[in-house]
């Protein structure tokens, strides 16, 4: 019995280290040709089981800088850089211009007067050329100045003429002539970043009588006048900064300097006093006449000579 059990353990014993055997030597030659062949490494999880899909990397969103999120761009227009229409009539041409500029405006371009021609027997002007604002040639400045400015010409052909005639249906008013409709350059869209046309700054007459207003009479800083002109005339003035603000309170200055140095010369003043005169309506009144008591005379004993009439010499004598 003893010796049945010690053969059975021993059975055992011998059929474990038979079979593990196998198995390491196995594993020692799969390490040698690994080793050999280091790409095998590599394409071996292939060959032992089916491709597995690997997960696929999601991406997630960057977050906008805080400077985009706080300056949100400027509502932008359907801009198509179309030609204004040539199918309305206007009284004058201040009238006509000003729905051009509006027109224009909305479209992305500015417009300027190129020349005017044809004068009536007053002086007055009935055509005028105009042009988009990026037209003519572009030109390399050669100042050495502090500022550094470029040309923002790029030859852009479009044209057209303002004209003022006499026969029907136009009755003596003014027209738009549409020449060349055509652009070589993108609409202005007003994002942040894009340098402003300069005729989208200009301050016109009416926006430059609200400053004067505001600045004499409420006292409004710069930067207030600058935030309030934004706002009273809606999109005309949106892109207006404290520099044209700044430009145009001195040139109406300069403007009053030289009104009021006219009227000086128109008096008989010079020119270059460094006082104005006070308009009629703006001087204070007059005093009210006074009374005044008139001193005694003094007696003959106490007249007080004349120094006219003497003499300048002491009458120092000579020792």
């Amino acid at each position: 019995m003893v010796h049945h059990t010690n053969s059975q353990a021993q059975g055992q014993y011998m059929q474990q280290h038979f079979t593990v055997q196998p198995q390491i030597a196995q594993q020692n030659h799969m390490q040698q040709q690994q080793q050999h062949h280091p790409l095998q490494q590599v394409h071996q999880p292939l060959q032992q089981g089916p491709q597995q899909p690997q997960p696929q990397l999601q991406t997630q969103p960057q977050p906008q800088p805080q400077s985009q999120q706080q300056n949100p761009p400027r509502p932008n227009f359907q801009m198509a850089l179309l030609p204004p229409p040539q199918d309305r009539l206007y009284p004058t041409f201040d009238t006509l211009l000003s729905d051009i500029k509006s027109f224009t405006r909305s479209q992305g371009y500015a417009v300027v007067i190129v020349s005017s021609l044809n004068r009536d027997s007053e002086g007055n002007y009935r055509r005028y050329n105009l042009c988009c604002a990026k037209g003519g040639k572009t030109y390399a400045s050669h100042s050495k100045g502090i500022r550094n400015t470029r040309s923002t010409k790029t030859g852009c052909p479009m044209r057209m003429k303002a004209v003022q005639e006499k026969a029907h249906p136009y009755d003596d008013k003014w027209h738009v002539v549409v020449q060349c409709a055509e652009h070589n350059h993108e609409p202005f869209t007003g994002e942040p970043g894009v340098n402003v046309p300069a005729q989208f700054r200009k301050i016109e007459p009416d926006g430059a009588r609200w400053l004067m207003i505001m600045h004499r009479e409420a006292q409004l800083t710069l930067r207030q006048l600058t935030i309030g002109i934004r706002i009273s005339f809606g999109d005309k003035y949106q892109y207006v900064k404290k520099s044209d603000v700044r430009n145009m309170l001195a040139k109406m200055k300069r403007e009053e300097e030289r009104k009021a140095a006219q009227q000086a010369a128109a008096q008989g003043l010079p020119s270059n006093v460094p006082y104005t005169i006070i308009p009629q309506q703006h001087q204070p009144p007059p005093p009210a006449p006074v009374n005044v008591q008139q001193m005694p005379a003094l007696p003959d004993g106490m007249q007080v000579p004349d120094p006219d009439l003497e003499s300048d010499d002491d009458g120092v004598e000579e020792l």
